[in-house]
């Protein structure tokens, strides 16, 4: 499928004040282009919990230019394609805002936000943030840098892409129960919820069945014990992998808290690794282990053997 994700960030409270814009264009299901800029705000304000949010401040941007200057390098990435965003209600308004503030027609374009999908697909996690569902799928990311954001935003649609089997996004608003948003001159239609529409366990429960039946799932390893993973295993999906252990009597958590007790990771030699090439759950579970926390890590050999 085809789409551009993006990401504002704002210098203060007015949504008319973008100070960095991330793109990221996605073709035929992959990342092409990612694209980064840092913008001057009309307005030369900036508050300090915006500053604590995303850490840009008025010298960083002092010889940046305006967002109408770069207006013409960025239309062509939105104009007539899906425009996606993590909490769209606000991007969206951001652009409008902008555009209307330097007097720029609105381009047209359709949209839809990654942040509504998650609620219904992956309805079972604590909430839809952009950093909770990356991190579910294991996905590592610099939360509120617009251009990590923009591909963060990008990688949850194309996962539930994969996951539902399904490249037009009509089609994927129709099985996850959400309706697009529309751009146009002069207007906006705002994209929403329809309520219901299928979840990512329910296309498991469906579709994987007859792969997982060659597991026994007769070891006590995983009773009662809380399990995490990070990073991707190449034989089975993140869903298969806690649809395994949930048969084996555990839980699954998302994060890696107080009561995690196992982590499982696509990672071998995972004590060889630097603390800059750990995933955050596994800099999480190394520091708790460092406090005294019992963490066993499975590598995804070790995984699959004890589920035989």
């Amino acid at each position: 499928m085809n789409f551009t994700a993006i990401d504002f960030e704002t210098a203060n409270e007015k949504r008319n004040s973008p100070c960095s814009l991330g793109i990221t264009v996605v073709e035929k299901g992959q990342i092409i282009l990612e694209k980064y800029w840092l913008i001057r705000p009309k307005e030369m304000r900036f508050s300090p919990m915006n500053i604590w949010i995303h850490g840009i401040r008025e010298g960083d941007v002092r010889n940046a230019l305006e967002f109408d200057a770069l207006w013409e390098e960025i239309r062509p990435f939105l104009e007539d394609r899906l425009v996606v965003a993590h909490n769209a209600a606000f991007d969206i308004s951001v652009l409008r805002q902008t555009l209307t503030l330097y007097g720029i027609p609105f381009p047209t374009f359709d949209y839809c936000c990654t942040m509504v999908m998650s609620r219904h697909f992956y309805s079972y996690l604590e909430n839809a943030k952009l950093n909770t569902v990356n991190q579910h799928l294991g996905y590592s990311f610099t939360h509120h840098h617009a251009g990590a954001d923009a591909s963060a935003c990008a990688n949850i649609l194309m996962n539930i892409s994969k996951e539902l089997q399904l490249h037009d996004i009509n089609a994927i608003a129709a099985a996850v129960g959400f309706k697009l948003g529309k751009l146009f001159p002069g207007g906006y239609n705002a994209c929403g919820t329809n309520g219901g529409g299928v979840t990512s366990q329910n296309i498991y429960n469906a579709s994987a069945q007859p792969k997982l039946d060659y597991y026994s799932c007769t070891t006590d390893f995983f009773k009662d014990k809380i399990v995490a993973f990070t990073g991707s295993l190449s034989s089975l999906s993140r869903s298969e992998a806690i649809s395994l252990v949930e048969r084996c009597g555990g839980d699954y958590s998302p994060s890696v808290t107080l009561k995690t007790s196992i982590v499982v990771t696509g990672m071998k030699n995972v004590h060889m690794l630097t603390p800059a090439q750990m995933s955050t759950k596994l800099r999480r579970a190394m520091m708790l282990i460092e406090r005294g926390q019992k963490i066993v890590f499975l590598n995804e050999d070790d995984f699959l053997e004890l589920m035989r």
